[in-house]
């Protein structure tokens, strides 16, 4: 995280160059590096998704840009008055709210919807190289998390001990700074992060944690920021190996790139919350000979997955070798499974058998 006074320092200056362009009868501008699918690459070094350098202007002279300019404004304000005040932690919406009102003199609104302030506050983000966290606003929180780890909230001043927190687990917060969340304790040999709550629930439940002495994650479905920003502290602060556990279908793929590589739409936060060093253990086609699986459970390929699987095969990061013949193999025989398929062997299999031999047999890829 940004330190709050470096932040407040940086936001002043920007406000202070927007009055001099005032002062000096210049139309004032917000210069905010273009969060576009073509401002976005790859960078292999670092194994993350980035973004480029080039920049959109919004002026508040030009008919265009008028109304976007004042909205921008207006967050770019309430933000430096939430980070002042040291607000507690609000949500998007919340922000929404409080920005929503009738031009004095008109009848026309500040903010028409939700999805008018919510580009902007990671317009912020970029502009500031700051994270959204740093301006107070939490992301959805919905991962969990189980075994031997202690934390310490330190703004609530508790601890907790995450193999002692019962069926229900320890709720991931959706800020994890440092600042915020000192993680005191980690035994783990490594970290299982899987996609469905129902199998996280097994993992649990059975005490997988416990027997191979490993934390289990799971974010329900796409990880929110929180959850994989914890992931990413675990791998570089704890060098703890990442195993990630999805279906057998694009959008699990996805879920796995996503924890890997940083997502295509928040490029400029891959730098604090990707893993470019997690492994895929997850389901493959390759699984339906290896392990039996009847076929049965099998579904198939949909047009919209037949799509993905295409954007998929050309990401960069998925061109090796290994994942182009899964790939080639799913497109092949135009199927994809569930994690929840492995029922069909046994309620336990997936804990008991499926993962411990892919494990020991480090049947992953890369």
């Amino acid at each position: 995280m940004k330190p709050p006074q470096q932040l407040l320092s940086e936001m002043k200056a920007y406000a202070e160059k927007l009055y001099q362009e005032i002062k000096s009868g210049k139309s004032p501008k917000f210069e905010i590096p273009k969060r576009t699918l073509s401002n976005v690459y790859f960078d292999p070094e670092k194994g993350i998704i980035k973004m480029g350098e080039a920049e959109s202007v919004r002026y508040f002279l030009n008919v265009a840009h008028s109304r976007k300019f004042m909205q921008t404004a207006l967050v770019f304000s309430k933000i430096y008055e939430i980070i002042k005040n040291n607000e507690p932690t609000i949500s998007k919406r919340q922000l929404y709210y409080a920005l929503k009102h009738t031009i004095e003199g008109t009848k026309e609104v500040t903010f028409e919807d939700q999805k008018e302030s919510d580009p902007i506050i990671e317009d912020m983000e970029v502009l500031f190289g700051a994270l959204r966290e740093d301006f107070h606003i939490g992301a959805q929180s919905k991962g969990v998390l189980a075994g031997p780890m202690v934390v310490y909230d330190k703004v609530m001043g508790v601890e907790q001990d995450c193999a002692k927190m019962g069926t229900g687990g320890w709720a991931i917060p959706s800020i994890v700074e440092p600042e915020r969340l000192e993680i005191k304790e980690v035994t783990a040999d490594y970290v299982l992060v899987v996609e469905k709550e129902a199998e996280w629930r097994v993992f649990n439940e059975t005490r997988f944690w416990e027997k191979h002495n490993c934390l289990v994650i799971t974010g329900k479905g796409q990880a929110d920021r929180g959850t994989r920003r914890l992931i990413h502290r675990l791998a570089y602060e704890f060098n703890l190996p990442i195993y990630v556990l999805t279906d057998a279908d694009p959008a699990g793929y996805y879920i796995y790139s996503v924890i890997k590589r940083g997502s295509i739409n928040l490029p400029y936060v891959s730098e604090s919350i990707a893993t470019p060093k997690a492994k895929f253990l997850g389901l493959t086609v390759s699984d339906v000979d290896y392990f039996d699986i009847p076929r049965v459970v099998f579904n198939k390929l949909t047009d919209w997955d037949r799509k993905r699987l295409k954007e998929i095969r050309n990401y960069e990061w998925f061109k090796n070798k290994e994942w182009q013949r899964e790939l080639d193999l799913m497109e092949k025989r135009e199927i994809k499974l569930e994690l929840e398929a492995l029922a069909s062997k046994s309620f336990k299999f997936i804990a008991e058998e499926y993962v411990p031999h892919k494990l020991e047999n480090k049947m992953f890829l890369p």
